[in-house]
């Protein structure tokens, strides 16, 4: 068995598709993942590097917003030596017209591209 990390990065001029690694263990490969992360969120605290880990180990996949228009997604697939992927699993992102539908609504929501709460 193997897990294969990859990478998506949106701007507003591409859709940047990454192979990052294959690994035999799930933390490695979060431990991978994650070091991408903090590569493309170098204001990323300890504490949130260690969210962004144990989010990845256990669901396998993140997504992060840099603003508005800059977005990195991670997924982590298991994958088996000389078998195919199962269906359900072999669509990693999709990369649609719908997202520029979900950034025209990401702007309307957070106009700056930073995500506020309110109580």
């Amino acid at each position: 068995m193997a897990y294969i990390v990859t990478k998506l990065i949106t701007t507003p001029d591409s859709l940047d598709f990454y192979l990052l690694g294959s690994f035999s263990d799930m933390k490695q490969a979060a431990a991978a993942a994650t070091e991408e992360y903090k590569e493309y969120n170098k204001k990323a605290s300890f504490i949130n590097l260690e969210m962004v880990n144990e989010w990845l180990s256990t669901r396998g996949e993140y997504s992060f917003r840099q603003d508005k228009n800059n977005r990195i997604q991670l997924d982590i697939s298991l994958v088996e030596e000389n078998q195919l992927v199962p269906a359900e699993h072999q669509k990693i992102f999709t990369c649609a017209g719908s997202d520029k539908e979900f950034l025209k609504f990401s702007e309307t929501i957070c106009p700056d591209g930073v995500k506020k709460a309110e109580l």
